[in-house]
């Protein structure tokens, strides 16, 4: 009797009291849908385009651009540096992919944004094509510490063909193997400002 009473009585105030919990809920529905969602394929641009083959680059020139930008020493990896670009027929942009919770990178707060991000492991490196939907990608052994810059940092699915589902068709797993951390560099060398590089966000 006392449970039937209450349920005529919430039904009779119903609209108030859904008005009531829509006031005092000052959660926002976006951030909480971004930290409940589970790591997805992100990748990080260093900002270096490779030619296709039939273009001004040589083949050459191309190894060499991507020995430069990862910091390999010449003669480094070079059958795997060759099979990336002789592979990527059409050229593209270098990547790094890796997977993560989208709000273990970024906040709404860029002023707070991390001064590093280093990539380590059996890294998935790739030269994609976004506007041809091409590309290739290798798995390398890399120590590598990149600046952080938000604008380079990519959710694969949201860029026009996304190379991990409609160009190869693979499942979220793929670049599990890219180990990834963010932190903050050294602020000075002397004095108080003396600060070792600090890591946050380990994977």
């Amino acid at each position: 009797m006392v449970i039937e009473g209450r349920q005529e009585e919430f039904g009779k105030y119903y609209n108030e009291i859904t008005e009531l919990i829509r006031q005092r809920n000052d959660t926002d529905p976006i951030n909480s849908l971004i930290k409940n969602s589970s790591a997805i394929n992100i990748f990080y641009s260093p900002g270096i385009e490779i030619e296709e083959h039939i273009g001004r680059e040589s083949r050459a020139m191309s190894c060499y651009k991507i020995r430069r930008t990862l910091k390999l020493k010449k003669g480094q990896f070079d059958t795997l540096i060759e099979e990336l670009v002789n592979n990527a027929t059409y050229g593209g942009e270098l990547r790094i992919y890796f997977n993560a919770g989208f709000n273990e990178l970024v906040t709404n707060d860029n002023g707070n944004d991390f001064r590093t991000i280093r990539f380590h492991g059996d890294a998935i490196v790739a030269v994609a094509n976004s506007f041809n939907g091409s590309g290739y990608h290798i798995s390398l052994p890399l120590d590598i510490t990149f600046p952080f810059v938000r604008d380079r940092l990519f959710v694969d699915s949201q860029v026009r063909y996304s190379y991990a589902t409609e160009v190869c068709g693979m499942y979220r797993d793929w670049c599990d193997s890219t180990s990834w951390e963010t932190g903050y560099k050294t602020v000075g060398n002397t004095g108080r400002n003396r600060q070792k590089e600090k890591t946050l966000l380990t994977n």
